[in-house]
């Protein structure tokens, strides 16, 4: 990790591990992908089925939630070992 992605990192974890998890994992990921997997389905199929929609946004919020968390603990070990 060089500097200026330690200094940037430093910044990232001072909101704290939940509110990142929350907002980098489930918020950026699950919403996203669920809206995305909703648009081509109404785009290629025309229909809206609404309980797939909320099991889109349980298993791609739960991915982001793992992938999130995953990098938190990535950057805090990069982290460390730059500014020990």
């Amino acid at each position: 990790m060089d500097k200026a992605k330690a200094q940037k990192w430093k910044k990232t974890r001072e909101m704290g591990k939940g509110k990142y998890v929350m907002l980098f994992g489930v918020a950026a990921w699950g919403i996203t992908l669920t809206v995305a997997f909703t648009l081509v389905e109404w785009l290629t199929q025309q229909t809206f089925t609404p309980l797939w929609f909320y099991i889109r946004f349980f298993v791609f919020g739960f991915a982001g939630f793992l992938i999130a968390n995953f990098r938190w603990e990535s950057m805090e070990r990069l982290f460390k070992q730059h500014n020990p």
